[in-house]
C-alpha cells in the first residue's frame, strides 16, 4: 500500500489525510501501533493528550477550523478550510462556526507519523517543502523527530493564534455596530462569538497541560534540548489562553450594553404607546358617547360637531401637558 512518506538521513516523515481503515491498519502491521489508537482516531473519540508506548509516542492535539461560506465564485457551503493564512470571512459572511479538528502524532526515534484530515492543509504544506525543497528537508527533518513534532505543532499553533486575532477583529467589528438598527443582526454575531470563545477554551484548556509537561521534561523520549522549543510552545498556547479570556470578558461586557441599550429602546416604544392609548382614550370614549343611537347633552344643538370637536381636543392637549410636567415626555 502506498502511504506519503519522506525519509532524509534515517527520519521518515508519513502524512496520512484522511486515513481510511485500511490505512490503519497498514499502520498498525509496518509500525506496530496500537490498533485502539488508530481506531479511535478514525471515529474522532479522542481529546488532547500524552500517552508513551513500546516504542513510540502518541500526542492527540486539536486545531481550529471554519467552514467556508458560500462566495461570488461558486464554491459550496460546507467546505472546510484552516484559518492559517486567511482571515475570517468579511462583515456579510463572518457568521460562521469555529469547530475543532484532530491531529494525531506518533512518534519514534526514527518516524513521524500524522493523521490528519483536509482541516489541516498546514501539514500538507509542511510536507511538499520537504518533499519539493531539499533545504528545508534539510531544516525540518534534519535535527530528529521530536523537532520535526516541534515545527509541526508550532504551525497549528499559529492557526489558534490568527483565529484569536480574527475573533477580537469580530468584537471590534460588533462593538462598532451597536449603534445602528440592526439589532437581531448584532445578536447573532455576539451569539456566535460567544460559541466561538467557548470551543476554543475547550480546545486550548486541555492543551496547557500537555506542554507543561513537556517544558518540564516529563517524557524524556521528548526532552533534552527540546526544552526550550516546548517552552515556547507553552508561552504561545498560554497567550492564546489569556487572549481568549480577555476576548470573553469583551464580548460579555458588549453583550450586556447591548441588552440595556434594548431595554432603554423597548421602554421608549412602550412609553410612546402608551401616551399614545391614554391621550385617545378619553377622546374615544367622547366620540363613542355621542356616537349613540339616544338622546344626549348637547347633541341637538347647531354646531355640536365642533363644540365636541373642541372639547376631545382641549382633553388632549390638557394631558400632553401633564405628561409633560411630569416629564413622561
Amino acid at each position: 500500500m502506498e502511504i506519503p512518506k519522506i525519509t532524509h538521513n534515517g527520519l521518515s516523515f508519513v502524512n496520512v489525510t484522511k486515513p481510511n481503515l485500511e490505512q490503519l491498519k497498514f499502520l498498525n502491521k509496518e509500525f506496530g501501533f496500537s490498533m485502539l489508537n488508530l481506531e479511535d482516531y478514525l471515529y474522532k473519540t479522542q481529546i488532547p493528550k500524552i500517552e508513551v508506548y513500546d516504542g513510540y509516542t502518541l500526542l492527540v492535539l486539536d486545531t481550529p477550523y471554519t467552514q467556508q461560506p458560500v462566495r461570488s465564485n461558486g464554491n459550496k457551503p460546507g467546505t472546510n478550510n484552516s484559518l492559517v493564512g486567511r482571515m475570517f470571512p468579511p462583515r456579510g459572511l463572518r457568521r460562521k462556526r469555529i469547530l475543532l479538528g484532530e491531529v494525531d502524532f506518533f512518534i519514534g526515534k526514527d518516524y513521524v507519523v500524522v493523521l490528519h484530515d483536509e482541516r489541516t492543509p498546514q501539514i500538507n504544506h509542511l510536507f511538499e517543502l520537504c518533499k519539493h525543497d531539499e533545504n528545508q528537508r534539510k531544516e525540518l527533518m534534519g535535527k530528529g523527530a521530536p523537532f520535526l513534532f516541534y515545527r509541526i505543532t508550532d504551525q497549528l499553533v499559529d492557526t489558534s493564534i490568527a483565529c484569536v486575532d480574527e475573533l477580537n477583529n469580530t468584537i471590534e467589528s460588533i462593538d462598532e455596530q451597536l449603534e445602528e438598527k440592526s439589532s437581531a443582526a448584532v445578536i447573532e454575531d455576539i451569539s456566535i462569538t460567544r460559541r466561538n470563545i467557548v470551543v476554543f477554551e475547550t480546545m486550548i484548556k486541555p492543551t496547557l497541560p500537555l506542554f507543561t509537561d513537556l517544558e518540564k521534561g516529563k517524557y524524556t523520549e521528548l526532552g533534552g534540548n527540546m526544552i526550550p522549543y516546548w517552552s515556547n510552545i507553552l508561552d504561545h498556547v498560554q497567550k492564546v489562553w489569556d487572549r481568549l479570556e480577555d476576548s470573553k470578558e469583551l464580548i460579555e461586557g458588549i453583550a450586556r450594553s447591548h441588552e440595556s441599550m434594548l431595554t432603554v429602546r423597548t421602554n421608549e416604544i412602550i412609553k410612546v404607546l402608551t401616551m399614545f392609548t391614554a391621550i385617545m382614550l378619553p377622546l374615544t370614549f367622547v366620540a363613542s358617547l355621542y356616537g349613540m343611537n339616544v338622546e344626549l347633552p348637547f347633541g341637538q344643538l347647531p354646531g355640536a360637531f365642533f363644540m365636541l370637536l373642541a372639547i376631545m381636543t382641549g382633553l388632549a392637549v390638557l394631558m400632553i401637558l401633564y405628561f409633560r410636567s411630569r416629564d413622561w415626555l
